[in-house]
């Protein structure tokens, strides 16, 4: 067992790669002397291209379907007679059709 353990470390040792030496991040200075600094150059300033027209803002419409409006005009109606109000399911309706309509114009 000793043995192929040897064989093994010697083995792994073999196939190690060395590192390359690391270069000194400031240039060696001779005495008496003193190191330029090089002076890396200006970065260009970036350029952006404008588009060739220019974009509008896309508002999704929301869209008010009759299950909607069927649904506000029955909450308005049953509030109207809670209430005592005259009023008919025609004037309920259009009451619904017209508050979607405004709070759809609000969220855009």
């Amino acid at each position: 067992m000793s043995k192929k353990k040897s064989e093994k470390e010697g083995k792994e040792k073999k196939h190690t790669a060395k590192k390359p030496p690391v270069k000194p991040a400031v240039p060696a200075v001779e005495d008496g002397e003193t190191a330029a600094v090089e002076a890396k150059p200006a970065a260009k300033p970036k350029v952006r291209k404008s588009p060739a027209a220019p974009r509008k803002k896309t508002v999704k419409a929301l869209a008010i379907t009759g299950d909607d409006i069927a649904l506000r005009a029955y909450f308005i109606a049953e509030r109207r007679q809670k209430m005592g109000w005259h009023g008919d399911s025609t004037g309920d309706w259009v009451e619904a059709e017209r508050q979607l309509k405004a709070e759809a114009a609000r969220k855009k």
